[in-house]
């Protein structure tokens, strides 16, 4: 049962930096700058930093394999919103000059032939 669950884990992780790799693609493609990935601050992490214009956003990916599965940004829950409005705060501690910033969720669901539908939820707080 334990090299289910590390196998299963390891799929997890596997799934998610390609969901991550993905994303910035799709975002340099959106015209945003990629400044940061997986920056951690505390117990937080924050998947993507990028800016576009004059915003500084901070992105939540959220990557799964089938599309049968729920929608990928529904796995965004109060915990993780909190987690990244503290991650945001001690980024801004260290890099002032921000003025305007941004929470997005980029939810990303892989068919069975590795195409992937992209969903970009722009400022949802």
């Amino acid at each position: 049962m334990l090299i289910v669950e590390k196998s299963a884990q390891h799929n997890n992780q596997h799934t998610g930096k390609r969901g991550e790799d993905f994303a910035c693609h799709y975002l340099l493609q959106q015209g945003f700058e990629i400044l940061q990935r997986n920056w951690r601050y505390k117990k937080t992490e924050t998947d993507i930093i990028a800016r576009r214009e004059k915003v500084l956003h901070f992105i939540e990916v959220k990557t799964l394999n089938t599309p049968f599965a729920a929608l990928p940004e529904l796995k965004v829950n109060q915990a993780k919103l909190r987690q990244m409005k503290l991650g945001a705060a001690g980024y801004l501690e260290q890099q002032p000059q921000w003025h305007f910033i941004q929470f997005d969720i980029l939810a990303i669901r892989f068919n069975a032939e590795m195409v992937a539908d992209v969903l970009l939820i722009e400022d949802v707080f």
